[in-house]
């Protein structure tokens, strides 16, 4: 088994432990031992400095993807690749942090009258921004060294777990709300910190950078492309968080604690869409490379119809019991506010699943530029429309602004992808999918609903849940809405026959 499969099973495995763990923090956890205000505080801080991050790094992490080969040497460790990876951010850093601090008085008037308890952990985001940045920055180096597991458990196992037990002990009393913030942060650091030492260990690690390899104009063209990606990088992270930043300042922490938490429940559809776009990818990658349209049209077809199917059913499982859901949830009677949140995004989550992997189209094609430009609209599209919807419905206005952003999004992509290519993500198995789900969606209104008590709740919940999974399975098999699943289904059947006959 080569590294690229061991380090990628090991990642799987480590992401997906990650996604139970951030269940059971975003759901239970943080729900039980942080006010609403306190989780709202919380979050903001950590997407907030994920925001700036996104342009203080001035693309750092895409350079090392892009020009990286031109500097890999295991005999000079790369070149001292790594000592240009960490001091190029400090110029990023630099201007984000006097600009930052230059328009305090301007930012924390925005937030004065509706959330002025965020005003005390203004200064935090830096710090916590600079951490993200590192993080970012040597993940791609780890990446570009084929070693992406140990990376990936940092990310998702060891933050995760850490803020739980941050969290677990803040909630019995060890100490403030403040600590809990401070040491929030540092266990970002230290994860900086253990990514260091990691590339020690693989003896990846020289700060001595041999500038005698930047030539014929490589580092013009290394700052060029990362700044210019980085503007899509800035253009992403406002269309995914501008929305609970202006809800905050415009409504109040409590709005914006209620709205990260439904937006949290409705982006668990996107859990499947993860793994496929994964093994999509390099796919789409290498067929747009050797210009074989007629794979990167199937390719197209495929992802849009098996994210439908699993999108689809996910969005059904959590829509059939959200009632139950906001029950059994701490804090419920005051979350439950976000109902019609969680519907309006998960609806516009799953019709952008369904247009199937048109962004990677996009950027793996010698029209890349396209999905920067493209960013940049849709951030001045999301900006305006929470600044219009906000005041006047607020959460409910923010799931709007945001839904309208994404549906406006997911349109142009095939849109542009139809103009380039002439490929659509659509197929008649789509119309299948869709059936399927309506007629699924039909028999849950249908089945009965137990409350009164937690494990009531949960009974009626599992009952529902299993119901709706044996009538969705037997529709989509029966049907043959797709082969990728009749083909895996028959592959498992194969092999529990077979074990069967041992």
């Amino acid at each position: 088994m080569g590294i690229v499969i061991r380090q990628s099973l090991k990642a799987s495995v480590g992401s997906y432990i990650g996604v139970g763990i951030g269940i059971v923090n975003q759901l239970y956890v943080s729900l039980a031992f942080l006010k609403t205000d306190q989780l709202a505080i919380s979050r903001l801080l950590l997407e907030n400095s994920l925001l700036f991050a996104a342009f203080a790094h001035l693309g750092a992490p895409f350079i090392t993807d892009r020009f990286f080969g031109y500097f890999r040497d295991d005999k000079t460790q790369n070149n001292g690749f790594l000592g240009f990876l960490l001091a190029f951010p400090l110029i990023g850093i630099s201007l984000f942090t006097l600009a930052y601090f230059g328009f305090e008085s301007t930012i924390k008037g925005y937030f004065a009258e509706k959330s002025a308890g965020l005003l005390p952990y203004y200064g935090l985001v830096v710090p916590f921004t600079i951490f993200w940045i590192y993080i970012t920055v040597l993940e791609a180096y780890c990446r570009n060294n084929a070693r992406i597991a140990i990376p990936t458990f940092i990310r998702e196992v060891y933050l995760k777990l850490s803020n739980v037990l941050i969290i677990l002990m803040f909630g019995i009393g060890w100490y403030s709300f403040d600590w809990m913030l401070y040491l929030v942060i540092g266990s970002h650091g230290l994860a900086v910190l253990i990514l260091l030492v990691y590339i020690y260990q693989l003896g990846k690690f020289s700060l001595r950078f041999d500038f005698s390899q930047l030539k014929n104009g490589l580092f013009r063209q290394m700052v060029h492309f990362g700044l210019f990606v980085v503007m899509g990088g800035v253009g992403t992270q406002v269309v995914y968080f501008i929305d609970r930043t202006m809800l905050s300042g415009g409504k109040g922490l409590i709005d914006a604690g209620v709205f990260i938490i439904a937006t949290y429940i409705a982006g668990i559809i996107e859990i499947p869409r993860k793994t496929i776009t994964q093994i999509s990818t390099p796919l789409v990658s290498n067929s747009l490379r050797t210009n074989d349209m007629a794979h990167v049209q199937e390719l197209y077809h495929k992802s849009s119809l098996n994210q439908l199917l699993a999108g689809g059913f996910v969005f059904l499982l959590i829509w059939a019991n959200i009632d139950g859901i906001f029950d059994i949830l701490p804090k419920g009677e005051i979350y439950r506010q976000g109902k019609m949140v969680v519907l309006l995004l998960a609806s516009a989550k799953l019709f952008e699943m369904a247009t199937g992997v048109n962004g990677e189209i996009i950027n793996y094609s010698r029209h890349f530029r396209y999905a920067t430009y493209l960013m940049l609209v849709m951030a001045c599209l999301a900006i305006a429309a929470n600044s219009f919807f906000i005041p006047r419905y607020g959460i409910d206005g923010a799931a709007l602004a945001t839904t309208l952003t994404t549906l406006a999004f997911a349109l142009s992509k095939v849109a542009i992808v139809w103009a380039l290519f002439r490929i659509l993500p659509f197929t008649f198995s789509g119309v299948k999918a869709v059936f399927v789900l309506v007629l699924v969606y039909g028999a849950s209104l249908l089945l009965p609903e137990w409350g009164g008590s937690f494990w009531l709740t949960l009974l009626s919940m599992a009952f529902r849940s299993l119901v709706l999974t044996g009538l969705f399975a037997g529709l989509v098999l029966g049907l043959r809405v797709s082969e990728d699943v009749n083909g895996l289904a028959g592959s498992l059947w194969g092999q529990v026959r077979a074990f069967r006959q041992r």
